[in-house]
C-alpha cells in the first residue's frame, strides 16, 4: 500500500469521526430541545464554526500522527514524490466529492422548498458536505485499487 492510500484512510479516518461526533451532538441538542427557540438557526450556525474548527485540528493531528507512526513503521523519513497519476487521482476524488455535495445541497434546497425547518436545512447542508469528503477518498481509494 502505497503513502497516498495511507493517507487516504487517514483523512477518511478522521472525516467519519467528526461525522459521527457531529451527528451525535446535534441529535443531543435536538433532543434537549434547544432547536425550539426563535434562535435555532444561529445555534445551528454557531456549531457549525466550532464544528470547522474542530475538524481542521482533527485533521492535522490524524495526518501528523499518520506520518510519524508510517515513518517509524516503514524507516522512511522523506514522503514519496507525487507523479502525475496521484495528481490525477486527487482530481478525480474531488470531481466526485463535488458532485456528491452538490446532491447534497440542491436535496436541502428541495427539502426547504418543501418546508423544512431552516436549521435542519442547514444540518442537512452540513452532512452533506461531511458526506461528500468521505464519497471523495472513497472514490480515491477505488481509483488507486483499480490502477488509474
Amino acid at each position: 500500500m502505497s503513502y497516498q492510500e495511507k493517507s487516504i484512510y487517514g483523512s477518511l479516518m478522521s472525516a467519519i469521526i467528526m461525522l459521527a461526533l457531529y451527528g451525535f451532538y446535534m441529535i443531543e441538542m435536538y433532543q434537549e430541545g434547544r432547536f425550539d427557540g426563535v434562535d435555532a438557526s444561529s445555534l445551528v450556525g454557531k456549531s457549525v464554526f466550532v464544528l470547522i474548527g474542530v475538524s481542521i485540528v482533527v485533521s492535522i493531528i490524524v495526518q501528523v500522527v499518520f506520518s510519524i507512526i508510517h515513518s517509524i513503521a516503514t524507516k522512511e523519513y522523506e514522503h514519496p514524490i507525487s507523479d502525475e497519476r496521484d495528481k490525477l487521482i486527487e482530481l478525480k476524488g474531488m470531481q466526485v466529492s463535488l458532485v456528491a455535495f452538490s446532491i447534497g445541497f440542491v436535496g436541502s434546497m428541495g427539502a426547504l422548498a418543501m418546508g423544512m425547518a431552516p436549521y435542519m436545512v442547514f444540518c442537512l447542508i452540513t452532512s452533506s458536505m461531511f458526506v461528500g469528503c468521505v464519497v471523495g477518498d472513497t472514490a480515491k481509494l477505488f481509483f488507486y485499487h483499480r490502477g488509474i
